[in-house]
C-alpha cells in the first residue's frame, strides 16, 4: 500500500542545521529533511531561498549556499511556493 505525502512547511532554521551539519540539531533535521519527498512534500514560502541561501552564504560560503539553492529546488514543488509579496506577508 503507498503511503500518503502530506505537506509539510519547515522553518528555515531546520534547513540551514541540516545543511551547516555542526549546529546542536543537525542530525534530528536531516532524519526530517530524509522524509522528503517519501512521507512529506514541502510547501514553503519564497522566502526559504533567502533565509537559508543568505545564511549559509554568509555562515559557511557561497558554494554551501549555492548547493542548497539546488537542494531546495528539487525538494519544494514550484506550485506550492507561495510568493510572498506584500499581500502575502500582510495576510499572515
Amino acid at each position: 500500500m503507498k503511503q500518503v505525502s502530506r505537506l509539510l512547511t519547515l522553518d528555515s532554521n531546520v534547513l540551514i542545521a541540516a545543511l551547516k551539519e555542526d549546529e546542536f540539531y543537525s542530525e534530528k533535521c536531516s532524519e526530517i529533511l530524509s522524509k522528503v519527498p517519501d512521507a512529506f512534500v514541502l510547501s514553503e514560502p519564497s522566502i526559504v531561498y533567502q533565509e537559508v541561501c543568505g545564511t549559509l552564504a554568509r555562515r559557511v560560503g557561497a558554494d554551501i549556499a549555492d548547493e542548497a539553492k539546488r537542494h531546495l529546488d528539487l525538494i519544494i514543488h514550484p506550485k506550492l511556493l507561495a510568493n510572498c509579496n506584500r499581500a502575502f506577508c500582510l495576510s499572515a
